[in-house]
């Protein structure tokens, strides 16, 4: 007995010849995905029982995402994947494994091995009004060939510092990034919607040696540490700054140096005795103009003597050259840079660098184009909704555009155990509801920032114009909602292209496609890789987004629903009478002497 998915697999053929005319137009035109109406769209998002994400696939990708999500369901099967992939490599029978796995989550979640892969799934997104924020999706070693390395190398007598290796990887990583840039802003050619055109996602992570970010994060905290035990409603004094230099601060490297810093603290409790946080943190910002009075040590110190030696201010000198030419690059080319979130013990420093580049790269007097480099808040950990009003009052000061995403987080497993195993407090919160909270009053503090800013110089909004642009980057269909709504209240038009929305690729299609059909700004994040260096993202969202993985089972409900109306469609076509027509050779007919006749292709 033939059970509903043999049928359909069985039929696959047969129905997908028929796509179209079964669904009158299931390709969505990007034509139909230009009205804006909040109220309709509300709706739609309401609506669990649309179909509108699923009509503008293919059968063979709804079949795929059948089966994927299918085995999502399966925590045993998630847990057990990684043992699998890590055995097979060991018995050298990966292929097998990789075969598997290029079919059916490959497919799936990303966009193919190479920038040039994705340009179709770039295209058939744009058609429904999508666009993507294309991601080079490397979380393994990379596997470097010596025709790979720069030529720098060979041309040195020594290695590069201590962490030569992982430099010559981060250099490899900027030409990567470079390609997938050109290929994002061709991918964005034929677009005139408002706001960035194209993403891609950069994570710091991949152009600086993780201990290097690791000792620098520890400095930002240490600085966030002293701030807040001597802060008196929000601010400190010159005790502060001198608390800074004898703890914090490596050795000054002469009499000369040590000279300057005196007379800087004393200029600061002379001309501005009370600093917040954010003049605190201007004052020692390595990419400020006093860096070398603060940060220059002797080459000689190690690490033990003091948090930042001189070899490691090299290398975060070299990591940010990496950045600003990744950033150039995308400046040139109209696309944006989305720096990704990490680990909290690397976000201090990412936010740190990130902070920097919108500095340089989103300057509010170029009125002519919409911001180049956007930073990543995860609204989970206690500290997000606090940093995001920072920032916010920092590019108002320094005239830059706030540009951000918003996101819950992805490393709530591996946080809270770490936590728990060096005994300190955990940085998530203690609830989702307290995560949810965080989240959607992140959303509406934005939101009223730019309802504030539109009344004030009454004028439409504008990503060209406006103090900030945002992305709301969620899978949760209330705080899409509430988004949604939120906009409607403030004023804040979907076209005036300052309110993103963002999804993986493969996931949560239903809430994707409904904000493109209604002319809201939507990406889609979409990987591409090698498959063994996409293996670790896969497992990733399989992991640690159980909770959005373990909850497929309405599109997976929906997408049965598409596949059997298909094959409805295409019995329903072949049991019709198809008309025949009979004509004389006559220009001049008499209808009564034309005799019709059917004949059924049943």
């Amino acid at each position: 007995m033939l059970t509903s998915s043999a049928l359909l697999v069985g039929s696959y053929m047969m129905m997908d010849d028929i796509q179209a005319e079964a669904n009158g137009s299931t390709t969505l035109k990007a034509a139909a995905f230009r009205h804006v109406n909040p109220a309709a769209a509300l709706q739609d998002l309401k609506n669990e029982e649309s179909l509108t994400a699923f009509q503008a696939r293919s059968t063979e990708d709804l079949l795929v995402g059948l089966f994927v999500y299918k085995l999502c369901t399966l925590p045993w099967l998630v847990d057990l994947a990684p043992h699998v992939i890590s055995i097979s490599q060991k018995l050298h029978m990966e292929n097998i494994v990789y075969w598997f796995i290029k079919g059916t989550f490959f497919r799936h979640f990303c966009g193919g091995e190479t920038p040039e892969e994705c340009v179709e799934s770039m295209d058939t997104l744009a058609q429904s009004g999508i666009r993507c924020i294309l991601d080079l999706s490397v979380e393994a070693d990379l596997h470097l060939e010596q025709a790979d390395v720069p030529q720098m190398y060979d041309e040195l007598s020594q290695p590069l510092g201590k962490w030569w290796r992982q430099e010559q990887s981060a250099d490899v990583i900027v030409n990567m990034i470079g390609h997938c840039i050109r290929t994002a802003a061709r991918g964005s050619v034929d677009d005139n919607g408002p706001g960035t055109k194209s993403l891609a996602a950069v994570k710091v992570t991949a152009f600086a040696p993780p201990e290097l970010l690791l000792r620098l994060n520890q400095v930002f905290t240490r600085m966030e540490q002293i701030f807040q035990a001597n802060q008196v409603d929000g601010y400190v004094g010159s005790a502060t700054l001198k608390e800074v230099v004898q703890t914090v601060l490596p050795p000054p490297q002469s009499e000369q140096q040590d000279e300057q810093r005196a007379t800087l603290v004393q200029y600061m409790h002379e001309h501005q005795p009370k600093m917040d946080i954010i003049t605190f943190m201007q004052l020692f910002n390595m990419q400020g103009p006093s860096r070398d009075v603060w940060w220059a040590t002797r080459p000689d110190m190690e690490e033990t003597e003091c948090l930042l030696t001189q070899d490691e201010l090299e290398a975060y000198d070299r990591m940010v050259n990496r950045l600003d030419q990744v950033c150039a690059v995308a400046y040139r080319h109209g696309v944006g840079i989305m720096v990704d979130a990490e680990q909290s013990y690397f976000q201090e420093a990412i936010d740190h660098v990130a902070l920097n580049l919108q500095l340089k790269y989103n300057r509010r007097e170029e009125q002519d184009r919409a911001p180049t480099v956007y930073n990543t808040y995860q609204m989970y950990t206690k500290a997000a909704r606090s940093k995001v009003e920072r920032d916010v009052e920092w590019a108002k000061r320094d005239n830059f555009t706030f540009a951000a995403k918003l996101v819950r987080g992805a490393y709530m497993v591996s946080e809270r155990k770490r936590a728990l195993q060096l005994g300190y407090p955990s940085p998530i919160h203690d609830t989702i509801e307290d995560t949810h909270n965080s989240f959607n009053g992140g959303v509406r503090f934005l939101l009223g920032k730019l309802h504030d800013h539109q009344k004030e110089h009454n004028q439409p909004l504008t990503a060209t114009t406006a103090p900030l642009v945002f992305m709301v980057a969620s899978h949760n269909r209330e705080s899409v909602q509430l988004t949604v709504e939120e906009m409607e209240r403030q004023g804040v038009s979907p076209r005036s292209g300052v309110v993103y929305f963002g999804q993986l690729y493969g996931m949560q299609d239903q809430i994707s496609y409904t904000l493109g059909k209604h002319g809201y700004s939507i990406y889609k994040y979409l990987p591409y890789g090698m498959i063994d260096e996409v293996i670790p993202y896969l497992l990733r969202r399989a992991q640690e987004n159980s909770s959005v993985l373990g909850s497929v089972n309405k599109e997976r409900e929906l997408m049965w629903i598409e596949l059997r109306n298909r094959l409805m469609a295409k019995m329903r076509l072949a049991s019709t009478p198809t008309p025949v027509v009979i004509t004389n050779a006559s220009t001049d007919v008499d209808e009564s002497d034309v005799t019709i006749s059917t004949t059924s292709t049943a």
